[in-house]
């Protein structure tokens, strides 16, 4: 991977967007000795009865990250899984069935263990060892699935080297489907290899500043609840075939009506949908 002509592509096109969106923010919102305090603005909601748990204030860091699309690594490992199991591709998801349902534990809890123990052997999954559970992305998946009503989802999420924080796209997970039973059904997974990032880290908006960009720019309905919140990597578009990732919040957000999940560019603070 040529990574100064992905840099260089990148880089013309997002500086030239990051400017048209600083100038959006400022007609929009323009400085003044009299501006509205985050606190203001967080006691509008309180008003408007959107509830929200505890916000972090502290500024964590990141950067713009390029991968490749895992998925001819996939194919060629298949036939490294055990002998009798079924394997698919199926709207870009790499589909494994085993030969019979795997007994895992009796409850969530131990469901958890024993899925960490099966993604550590190559046999079972394809580098499996890259991956990590991650309990919110399971959340996130559960709230979203209207097909399971009598199996579990388990999100296990790819882990990014040399950085604390991890993909939150189905591009790079692995989503387990277990019955009522506690026996592993099935998994669907993604992958992205050949990570680099490409530039220095930049200081990210706080969790904070991003919901209260999400009420600013209206998305916020009145009466919602935010259920969850994580902070990782989403992608933001592709350069010469290159997925290009940038740090997100995630906000699954929930009403009398329905549940979303909206992204906020941690970066630069827009909503990205």
């Amino acid at each position: 991977m040529d990574f100064r002509k992905v840099l260089a592509a990148f880089l013309a096109v997002f500086i030239a967007l990051d400017i048209f969106l600083g100038v959006q923010w400022v007609r929009e919102y323009p400085f003044s000795d009299n501006r509205t305090t985050d606190q203001q603005i967080l006691d509008e909601m309180s008003d408007d009865g959107i509830s929200y748990g505890s916000l972090v204030q502290n500024r964590q860091s990141g950067s713009y990250l390029a991968g490749k699309d895992g998925k001819q690594v996939l194919i060629d490992k298949q036939n490294e899984l055990k002998p009798g199991w079924q394997t698919s591709f199926s709207d870009g998801q790499f589909v494994v069935v085993p030969q019979k349902p795997v007994q895992l534990g009796v409850d969530s809890a131990s469901d958890v263990m024993d899925l960490d123990k099966f993604v550590a052997k190559d046999n079972q999954v394809i580098m499996g060892n890259e991956y990590q559970y991650s309990k919110k992305m399971t959340q996130i998946a559960r709230a979203k699935d209207n097909k399971h009503t009598t199996s579990k989802l388990y999100v296990f999420v790819e882990k990014i080297p040399a950085d604390n924080h991890a993909f939150v796209s189905d591009r790079a997970q692995i989503v387990f489907e277990v019955d009522s039973n506690h026996r592993l059904q099935k998994y669907e997974q993604q992958y992205v290899n050949q990570t680099q990032f490409l530039r220095d880290d930049m200081q990210l908006i706080s969790e904070k500043q991003a919901l209260i960009n999400l009420y600013q720019y209206n998305e916020l309905p009145n009466n919602s609840t935010v259920k969850l919140s994580k902070i990782g990597y989403a992608p933001l578009t592709t350069v010469k075939k290159d997925i290009i990732f940038i740090p997100v919040w995630q906000f699954l957000v929930s009403t009398n009506k329905d549940t979303t999940l909206i992204t906020v560019n941690a970066i630069n603070g827009s909503i990205m949908k």
